[in-house]
């Protein structure tokens, strides 16, 4: 879902309500959707608000090989009725055809998403993903969900779900200030048509990742407009926020997957969504997130975001991010200092610390960092030489699955512009699925560290 305030992350009102009333209790097993099932704007009464006041228009709904998009010819749901060609269907749908088949090619065929699951006769009744075009602006973009009426006798959700799609009638600068309508139009289709393959391999995954593997997909599908930067601004001053997160820092997490494209290729993002059906526990994303990694030849979720918290250090270069340039500079938690002093640092899961490092003279300096036994964690020194957006980047990481003592060392000092040490907490174990938090319950918040910089004469 993309919002255009973001105060409800990951689910719509109506579906935070739903989900709030399930057990305290429930097992992962047991967890919810990251978005619930909702009414079309044909539907009534339709809790979101959204449903058409009058009937579609007499042309509509109007189909393409893989999208019908619907609307209405009068009230205020009506988009512009322009007609250039005459053929009795308003420029506006046409141009919603054009970029839905865009972003299909993209995302099914260029980059090999499986096909979203046919709703059957719901909506244009052809098996197609069905766009509703709506009054909705001011608070959001636009919108995906699952189809009602997809649930078991025992009431019980299956992973595998259809979906349909909810967009602005228009996108007008009144309503989306700072942006235009095209570009609100393109990258929405594109975030949100992911959802609606998302809903297709596993409708039980985490919102952090849906969310952000959306966020990245838009720069996949567009790449010119850079929407995404918006969130990242956000991000990174959310620092002590856990990746995992169900909060306004999700969406600026596409950089977790742009990081996981570059190291392994854009496919990485698609076999984390084709694995997690097969995943345990069922639902639990850091697992898919670990058997795409694995899978690709890598060592696993943890020893990857040690090396990702690592990059963020000097990301304005464009040695990893390669629109690096683009980004704030990542802000510093403090200085260590260079005389052996030790300092007593607390992370919650899934987070790191930035530290300044001032040590221009001296032979070499040696970083010291004690993690709690059984955290997954990591330390990393990172020398940058020249300046920040074209320099070189030099560092050296320590990880360690079980926690424990962790030393790393830089030498030559003079060659370095900036020196940073990073401390990561790399552990993102949890005993179960909340429902009522809506959240794992992750094992190694605020766990305390240790660390401590010496140089060397």
């Amino acid at each position: 879902m993309r919002l255009r305030w973001r105060v409800v992350i990951g689910a719509s009102l109506a579906s935070l309500a739903v989900v709030a009333a399930l057990p305290s209790t429930a097992r992962a097993g047991e967890r919810w959707v990251f978005r619930a099932p909702e009414a079309r704007p044909t539907d009534h009464p339709d809790p979101n608000r959204n449903a058409y006041t009058v009937p579609e228009a007499p042309r509509s709904p109007a189909c393409t090989a893989h999208f019908c998009v619907h609307w209405v010819a009068e009230g205020v749901d009506a988009p512009s009725l322009a007609d250039a060609d005459g053929n009795g269907i308003p420029d506006y749908v046409e141009r919603v055809e054009a970029v839905a088949e865009h972003v299909h090619s993209v995302e099914n065929g260029k980059l090999g998403w499986r096909e979203p699951r046919s709703d059957g006769r719901e909506g244009g009744g052809r098996g197609k993903t069905d766009i509703y075009l709506d009054e909705i602006g001011g608070a959001l973009f636009g919108y995906a969900a699952p189809d009602r009426g997809q649930a078991s006798k025992a009431h019980r959700l299956p992973r595998h779900l259809h979906g349909y799609l909810v967009l602005d009638n228009n996108y007008e600068a009144a309503e989306f200030p700072g942006t235009t309508a095209e570009h609100d139009l393109e990258v929405t289709l594109a975030h949100e048509y992911d959802h609606i393959l998302q809903f297709g391999y596993d409708a039980y995954q985490d919102a952090w990742f849906a969310e952000s593997s959306a966020t990245w997909m838009e720069d996949e599908v567009y790449s010119g407009i850079n929407d995404y930067l918006r969130y990242v601004r956000r991000w990174v001053r959310r620092y002590d926020t856990p990746l995992t997160a169900t909060s306004i820092k999700e969406y600026g997490s596409a950089v977790w997957e742009k990081w996981l494209a570059h190291r392994y290729g854009p496919a990485i993002v698609r076999s984390a969504w084709a694995r997690a059906i097969h995943t345990k526990p069922g639902g639990f994303s850091v697992a898919a997130c670990n058997s795409a990694i694995e899978a690709a030849g890598g060592s696993g979720f943890s020893r990857d975001f040690a090396r990702f918290a690592r990059d963020l250090a000097e990301w304005r270069t464009d040695s990893v991010f390669p629109e690096g340039d683009s980004y704030p500079d990542m802000p510093r938690q403090g200085s260590l200092p260079s005389n052996g002093r030790v300092l007593d640092r607390s992370l919650n899961h899934t987070t790191f610390q930035l530290l300044r490092v001032h040590a221009r003279r001296g032979r070499a300096v040696v970083l010291h960092a004690t993690a709690p036994n059984g955290v997954a964690a990591g330390l990393a020194l990172v020398g940058r030489m020249g300046g920040e957006r074209h320099g070189r980047v030099l560092s050296v990481l320590r990880f360690k699955r079980g926690g424990g003592p962790l030393t790393v060392r830089l030498g030559h000092l003079r060659r370095f512009t900036r020196l940073t040490a990073v401390l990561v907490n790399a552990d993102a174990s949890a005993a179960g699925f909340s429902a009522r938090r809506l959240d794992w319950t992750y094992l190694t918040d605020s766990a305390p560290f240790l660390v401590s910089a010496r140089v060397v004469r």
